[in-house]
C-alpha cells in the first residue's frame, strides 16, 4: 500500500486512549495531501490531528518541527500549539499498512483566514513572518531540518518531471535550462549566509494562518519548514494568490498587497534591495517546486492518469508565458 487513509472513528478512540480529553470525542477527516489532517472535537475543546506521510520526514525532523513551534511560543510568537500526550510526549507512532506514520495533536485555531486583498491583513502577515525570521536569526539553536535550497527547489522537481518527458526532449531541455537560469540569477542576488539564508516556514500563504479568538494572526502547518533563502520564503506570499493568472490585472492586485506585506515585514526585519529582487523569482521557482511535490505526493494517492501531455502542455505554456516567449504548437 502506498498511502492509507486511517479510519476517523478508530482514530477517535485512539486519541482518547492517549490524551486526557473530555468525552465525547468526535474525529473527522478534513483533507489529505503531504499529511492527513483530522479535526477532533470534544465536549469543550477542538483540536487538529496531523498524521504525517510515511517516509516524508524522519522522526527527528518532526520532533524538530514541534520543538521549533514550542520555542516560538515561548517568545510569544503566535503559531500552532502542539499538545502533549499522557506520556508528556508530542509524537505518536502509528503502525499503518505502509509503515510507521507519526501523529501530532494541535490546538485548533477557530478564527477566520486572512485575506491578501485586505491590506491590514497583509501587513499583519508580514510582521508575523518578520518576527519568525528575526527569532531564527537570534537563536544559536540548530533544528534537524532539510535545506530548501536549489536542490529542493529545482533539481529534485526536475528529476521527478524528467521520466514523463522522455518523449518530449525539447520540452525537457527547456525546463532544465530554465531551472539553471533561475538558480544562476538567484545566486547573483542572495547568499547562503545569515540573515539572507536561515530558518523558513516554507509555505507562507494565507491558507496556513488564522486569526485566533484574541484577533492575533496565528501561523500553522510548519510541515515544510527548513533552512532556505528568506526572499523565497516571503515570496511565496506574493505568488500564492491566483498564482496561475499572469494577467496585468492580477499582477497589479498582487503588487498592492505585496507592498503592504513588505511594510509589515520591515517593522521586524530589514530587507535588502537584492532580497526584494530575489523574491520576484519565487513565482517560477514555486511552480517547479509544486510540480515536483505534486508528482511525488499526489500520484500515490490519486493515481497517475492526470500526468499526461495535456498536463505538461499547460505547465510549459505557463512557463513560456512567464518568460515572455510565445508558446508554439507542438
Amino acid at each position: 500500500m502506498q498511502h492509507s487513509i486511517l479510519n476517523q472513528n478508530a482514530l477517535a478512540e485512539w486519541v482518547l486512549s492517549r490524551y486526557s480529553l473530555s468525552e465525547p470525542v468526535q474525529c473527522r477527516f478534513l483533507r489529505g495531501s503531504m499529511s492527513d489532517v483530522y479535526r477532533v472535537d470534544t465536549h469543550d475543546a477542538a483540536y487538529i490531528l496531523k498524521i504525517y506521510l510515511h517516509n516524508r520526514h524522519e522522526m527527528r525532523a518532526i520532533a524538530s518541527e514541534v520543538d521549533f513551534l514550542n520555542d516560538l511560543l515561548d517568545h510569544d510568537i503566535p503559531v500552532a500549539v502542539p499538545v502533549a500526550n499522557n506520556d508528556a510526549a508530542y509524537l505518536n507512532a502509528i503502525d499503518a499498512p505502509e509503515g510507521i506514520r507519526y501523529a501530532v495533536l494541535f490546538e485548533a485555531i477557530e478564527g477566520d483566514e486572512p485575506r491578501e486583498v485586505n491590506l491590514e491583513h497583509s501587513r499583519s502577515f508580514g510582521r508575523l513572518a518578520g518576527r519568525i525570521h528575526t527569532f531564527s536569526d537570534n537563536t544559536a539553536k540548530k533544528y534537524d531540518r532539510r535545506h530548501l535550497n536549489e536542490k529542493y527547489l529545482v533539481e529534485e522537481p526536475l528529476t521527478r518531471i524528467r521520466p514523463y518527458l522522455e518523449h518530449r526532449k525539447r520540452d525537457w531541455e527547456y525546463l532544465r535550462a530554465l531551472g539553471s537560469e533561475l538558480v544562476a540569477e538567484l545566486r547573483t542576488l542572495v547568499t547562503k549566509e545569515s540573515p539572507e539564508y536561515g530558518l523558513c516556514h516554507g509555505d507562507l500563504h494565507t491558507g496556513n494562518a488564522r486569526f485566533d479568538k484574541d484577533g492575533r494572526l496565528t501561523l500553522f502547518d510548519f510541515d515544510s519548514f527548513g533552512y532556505g533563502w528568506r526572499a523565497i520564503d516571503i515570496g511565496v506570499y506574493h505568488v500564492s494568490y491566483d498564482w496561475l493568472d499572469l494577467s496585468e490585472k492580477t499582477r497589479r492586485a498582487k503588487d498592492r498587497f505585496w507592498e503592504a506585506f513588505v511594510e509589515g515585514y520591515a517593522t521586524e526585519r530589514s530587507l535588502s534591495r537584492n532580497e526584494l529582487a530575489a523574491a520576484q523569482l519565487c513565482l517560477p521557482l514555486r511552480h517547479l517546486e509544486l510540480m515536483g511535490l505534486t508528482l511525488q505526493y499526489w500520484s500515490p494517492q490519486i493515481g497517475t492518469s492526470w500526468i499526461n501531455d495535456d498536463y505538461f502542455d499547460e505547465q510549459l505554456d505557463w512557463f513560456k508565458e512567464w518568460t515572455g516567449v510565445t508558446s508554439k504548437a507542438r
